[in-house]
């Protein structure tokens, strides 16, 4: 856990010795020792450890002794210190948060993940207890929770690929805090609980207001004593967060990725990243990616983010975070969360918010049967192929994606089916999102911060009809959040249709890729692919393979100490690293 931060103080461990609380701190605000984690409130009742970033409070509560730093976490222990019930200080909180704080008189210890689920709090119960961190591999490396994975598990997160977010994990035996609850943990009982969720709404939205909610995210996310970056891709959001930094006069060097070698990228994401710059006055950096950085990260990546690579995207991220860390900024500012809840793509993807897409793609047989495979055809026919090699049903996992991916569509109070449409993405992709950039930001020490992932922004967007955010013909894309941040804009930028990350189609790459996979084999020791699946498949499927070996040879190591290829293929369907 060392690389998610600079400094800690020493662990807490309550005065019953039930509860030990350590963490090692990030110092964005107040770099002093004052700062330091855990922290205590004055009378010494209330000690929390936390990782990300509080702004401030929508509603807060009055201070309870004066301030004695000026962090947040301290911020944090005056709102939680005066309620009974936590959901009443945690909903009201703007920022990006994973939280722990145990109560000294009580015995009570609350586990908190903030709205969107920017930041990540991974536990796991185990005799006697809970153990709980921002990452599954910390909890492994205690030796009390089994480095193991589940063959059905493993097909049905593989078939949903980037929904694949809910209570469970890659994982056994550890479960995620999902976005906007709370574990209150009153030993021997626990309970999990839902402090906040978007009401439903039809009235209309302006852009104004849609205009002072961001500026005030903007305000809110630039508070930083570090040096302060941002990703842009030329596009919409990255391009608005930038600008509206750069209103405010805060200094921020943004970083572009180029794809070299035809392994991807829209080709002018560089050239409409340099046209935003060269308007607000700021160097860039051009951060390149190429064929021989890309295959090497597949391997190593899988374990960082203890888990197979679903998407190309993972390289990227972890590529610009190194270039960004390598020049000494901190705090980085990115735009996603944007398009799950103002927009949408033309074709097979988000077809669940699409205003143009059939009513059929919001039945159960299209949603459980149809949505996944209709969107990547070739990894559909690659997960069949795992599915029965590996004995799994499939029927069995396509029930599991309507009872668990699914619930969150059906969670939303709403007979708008676009309105859930945009739940489900909020709540499934977009913290498979967050994950994936939270994993590869703190490796190199990095706070990457959302502007878009807004309470207020969210809320607006759900009580927008539907009909207002796309109001243009087929093609059309986000009229509505554009013209609330036109004046920040460049015209060839407003124009600018919208990228999905690509689909690299270079045969060399897909070449060295396969190579790869030959060389460490199929995962789960299964047999080579049918020669005409195989000549199907692309680089993302590739890369899953590759990942998924090196993954599951990495949880083989950790249980055993002895890497599973000096063991032979395990058996299909033996516990992976069971002793």
């Amino acid at each position: 856990m060392a690389h998610r931060g600079e400094s800690a103080a020493d662990p807490y461990v309550s005065p019953d010795g039930t509860v030990v609380l350590a963490c090692v701190r990030l110092a964005v605000r107040d770099r002093s020792v004052a700062g330091d984690q855990p922290m205590a409130s004055p009378d010494g009742r209330i000690v929390l450890v936390h990782n990300g970033e509080v702004y401030g409070s929508r509603s807060p509560a009055p201070q309870p002794w004066p301030a004695r730093t000026s962090c947040d976490t301290e911020f944090i222990i005056q709102q939680v210190s005066q309620v009974e019930n936590p959901s009443a200080a945690l909903r009201p909180l703007d920022g990006m948060f994973a939280l722990a704080w145990h109560d000294n008189h009580t015995g009570r210890t609350v586990l908190a993940r903030d709205h969107f689920g920017v930041k990540p709090l991974i536990y796991a119960y185990i005799a006697g207890g809970v153990l709980f961190a921002s990452e599954p591999g910390a909890l492994l490396s205690t030796g009390l929770v089994a480095a193991e994975t589940d063959p059905e598990e493993f097909v049905l997160r593989a078939w949903i690929r980037m929904d694949a977010a809910d209570d469970r994990t890659w994982l056994r035996d550890v479960r995620a805090l999902q976005p906007a609850e709370c574990l209150v943990l009153d030993p021997p009982r626990s309970r999990a609980h839902r402090y906040w969720q978007p009401e439903s709404g039809d009235s209309p939205v302006t852009a104004e207001e849609i205009r002072a909610a961001f500026d005030r995210s903007v305000r809110q996310a630039s508070v930083s004593d570090v040096p302060r970056a941002a990703v842009l891709s030329g596009g919409v959001d990255s391009s608005a967060v930038t600008a509206g930094l750069r209103a405010t006069d805060v200094p921020v060097h943004p970083y572009v990725l180029r794809y070299q070698d035809g392994i991807g990228g829209s080709g002018d994401d560089v050239e409409h990243a340099q046209e935003v710059a060269r308007r607000l006055g700021l160097p860039m950096t051009v951060c390149e990616l190429d064929q021989k950085i890309a295959a090497g990260l597949v391997p190593t990546l899988s374990r960082r983010l203890m888990r197979p690579l679903l998407h190309g995207a993972e390289l990227a991220m972890h590529r610009l975070y190194q270039q960004v860390a390598e020049n000494g900024q901190v705090v980085v500012y990115s735009g996603h969360g944007a398009d799950e809840m103002w927009g949408y793509q033309d074709g097979r993807y988000f077809p669940v918010v699409a205003p143009a897409a059939p009513t059929h793609v919001h039945g159960r047989h299209y949603l459980t049967h149809r949505l996944y495979p209709d969107e990547r055809p070739v990894w559909a026919r690659l997960m069949q192929w795992l599915a029965q090699e590996m004995d799994v049903n499939l029927d069995a996992v396509r029930e599991q994606v309507w009872e668990r991916t699914l619930a969150e569509y059906r969670a939303l109070d709403t007979i708008d089916p676009l309105k859930r449409g945009r739940f489900h993405l909020m709540r499934r992709f977009l913290v498979y999102v967050n994950d994936m950039v939270d994993a590869t930001s703190s490796t190199f020490t990095l706070e990457d911060r959302p502007v878009f992932q807004d309470v207020t922004l969210a809320e607006l967007a759900f009580r927008c009809p539907e009909h207002m955010k796309n109001t243009g013909g087929p093609g059309s894309h986000k009229e509505l959040l554009k013209s609330a941040l036109a004046d920040l804009l460049p015209a060839s930028v407003l124009r600018r249709s919208k990228q999905g990350f690509p689909s690299p189609t270079d045969s060399g790459y897909v070449r060295k890729l396969a190579e790869l996979t030959d060389e460490q084999g199929q995962p789960f020791g299964l047999p080579p692919l049918p020669q005409r699946l195989r000549e199907e498949l692309g680089v993302g499927e590739w890369i899953f393979l590759a990942s998924s070996t090196a993954w599951l040879e990495h949880l083989a190591t950790l249980r055993t100490g002895q890497p599973a290829s000096d063991r032979g293929a395990l058996p299909l369907g033996t516990d992976i690293g069971a002793a």
